[in-house]
């Protein structure tokens, strides 16, 4: 069993990468043709910031509450965090 990684309280800044599966519509397809032009895709998306952190938390339950706010219009089930990267403020 992997030991869980604990993210010390201070400042951070963040990088993420997401990836979920879509469908994908070519721009300018014609209502009436729209299911038959769709095709299965994946989505990527990238986002950085910066935050406070409190209390110590383990390192997933942070990547799962960054993934949960990024990405609230997507099922949590289908997101896949492909790059969680985090650096001391100022650092």
């Amino acid at each position: 069993m992997a030991a869980v990684e604990i993210v010390e309280p201070g400042r951070y800044d963040y990088d993420i990468k997401v990836e979920f599966p879509s469908t994908y519509i070519p721009e300018h397809t014609p209502p009436a043709f729209r299911n038959a032009a769709a095709y299965p895709a994946t989505r990527t998306r990238y986002a950085s910031g910066q935050f406070d952190l409190t209390a110590h938390v383990g390192r997933d339950a942070l990547r799962d509450h960054l993934v949960r706010q990024f990405c609230e219009d997507v099922s949590p089930d289908l997101v896949l965090a492909e790059l969680v990267e985090l650096t001391p403020a100022g650092a």
